[in-house]
């Protein structure tokens, strides 16, 4: 039943038409790593972080990385216990319930018809730097129209296209931190007095815990990412061990690669004012390290980086969509619409059309400057309702195989609660409003059908009318 215990002999949690056992474990880091993409993150969030915490955005990205260590650690242990193509949201639905997993399920809608277009026109936006001639919206709509052709491929090979990319992009965000540590340029110590440019020139400001609490938000969305092992369960070999050490392997690479750049590039700032009133706070930066030539091909590598990162994000929202489609969990028709796998490449086909006609829309339509922060808020949502599942799965599942336990439990999910619950307490109110009304309305539909969801999952009958079971027994004895 839906939030109730469960084995996976029972369940009904696995799209029968994935491409069972195509991924390797090194195939599933590489897209975690690449959706996380610590070159994106920091090119696209470090000049919020800048704005609202100044030079405490080192602090802000501290905090973040233990906040994203503690999520790290209960996505980890809970996705061992119910591994499944809906991640995330199937770990909510099942120790949360139907109504919760219901929320999930919305906010990750909203998420990807957001996220990926926001990345793909900041990845346009720093093309059109380099060739000005290309247009900034119907270049990311044109990346966006490739990122759909590349994941309704199967998902091997895809894969492999991500994990070419990534090495690429580690590379360059690599470079450009060694750059920025070789040439310390900041007054002051960031770490002990962090400062602020207010708007009065070059004044400077102490900056304090508020400022710098409402850049963890930003950097929680950079470190985000990390679970992504988890939408590939029925697609990996040995899941159940691999993806866990996948998760926390993927965020502790995350958190080191991308402090080290924040903290480089702090540190390297030579003008504190300009540079936060710079639209591309990084790309000034790289211009006073490496030049104007070493900028220019950071930047190309910083388009690549956003490219792969949108890909690799798409990647997994399809397969959320069809894991909730399969639990009824969709009003109707469209239950058998997001069910949908083509029998020739095996992935959910009609998911990635919905997602490339959100984003495509959006691509073309808006700059999508102001979405980073409403996106973290979303993202934070989700995070403590993880942690809470991570809590309560632990002390109410207990006959259940966790073949990843975390350390120190119940501090990290502790952890990640407090912090993202101080963390939202400041945060733009329109940017809570807005979450909070999807989430209202979200809970209401779900704890209005409640009763028919639970009834549609004890019939055991998928969408489609075929036995859609889950790991079979037999692999999950394997695993």
């Amino acid at each position: 039943m839906l939030g109730q215990k469960g084995s996976d002999s029972g369940e009904r949690d696995g799209p029968k038409g994935l491409a069972k056992g195509s991924l390797k474990p090194i195939n599933v880091l590489a897209i975690a790593v690449a959706a996380i993409s610590p070159t994106t993150s920091v090119f696209l969030v470090y000049g919020a972080g800048l704005a609202s915490a100044g030079t405490g955005v080192i602090w802000a990205f501290i905090i973040g990385g233990l906040i994203a260590i503690g999520m790290a650690l209960s996505y980890a242990e809970v996705g061992s216990v119910f591994p499944s193509a809906g991640g995330a949201y199937t770990i909510v639905r099942k120790a949360l319930g139907p109504v919760w997993g219901g929320v999930t399920n919305v906010l990750f809608l909203v998420l990807g018809i957001v996220v990926t277009a926001s990345i793909l026109v900041a990845s346009a936006t720093y093309l059109n730097s380099l060739v000005p001639a290309l247009p900034v919206n119907w270049t990311a709509f044109a990346m966006m129209a490739m990122v759909t052709l590349l994941s309704l491929e199967r998902v091997s090979p895809t894969s492999w296209v991500t994990a070419i990319m990534l090495i690429m992009e580690l590379a360059v965000i690599l470079v450009f931190t060694g750059f920025a540590f070789a040439h310390p340029s900041l007054t002051g110590n960031p770490l002990t007095h962090p400062v602020l440019a207010t708007g009065h020139g070059n004044v400077l400001a102490l900056v304090g815990m508020g400022g710098i609490l409402v850049a963890v938000v930003p950097a929680l969305f950079a470190y985000n990412g990390y679970d992504w092992p988890l939408y590939f369960a029925e697609e990996s070999s040995n899941a159940r061990r691999s993806l866990p050490r996948a998760v926390v392997l993927a965020a502790a690479i995350a958190i080191v690669v991308e402090l080290a750049a924040v903290i480089g590039a702090t540190f390297a700032i030579k003008n504190l004012g300009a540079v936060t009133a710079n639209s591309a706070p990084l790309s000034l930066i790289a211009e006073q390290v490496m030049g104007a030539t070493g900028a220019k091909i950071l930047l190309i590598g910083v388009v690549i980086a956003m490219f792969d990162t949108g890909l690799a994000g798409n990647l997994a929202y399809a397969r959320i969509y069809y894991a909730s489609g399969r639990d009824h969990m969709w009003p109707g028709p469209l239950n058998k619409f997001f069910t949908h796998i083509s029998p020739r490449t095996q992935v959910p086909t009609y998911g990635f059309l919905v997602l490339f006609a959100g984003n495509g829309i959006l691509s073309i339509f808006t700059s999508l400057n102001n979405l980073i922060t409403f996106t973290g808020v979303v993202i934070v949502v989700i995070y403590l309702l993880v942690a809470v599942s991570a809590l309560v799965s632990r002390v109410r599942d207990k006959g259940l195989e966790r073949t990843f336990r975390m350390p120190i439990w119940p501090i990290p999910p502790l952890v990640a609660i407090v912090g993202v619950a101080i963390a939202l307490s400041q945060q733009v109110k329109r940017d809570l409003i807005v979450t909070f009304v999807i989430v209202a309305i979200s809970v209401a539909y779900y704890a209005i059908n409640r009763r028919r969801l639970s009834e549609l999952s004890n019939t055991g009958t998928p969408v489609g009318g075929t036995d859609q079971g889950s790991l079979t027994t037999e692999e999950a004895s394997d695993a």
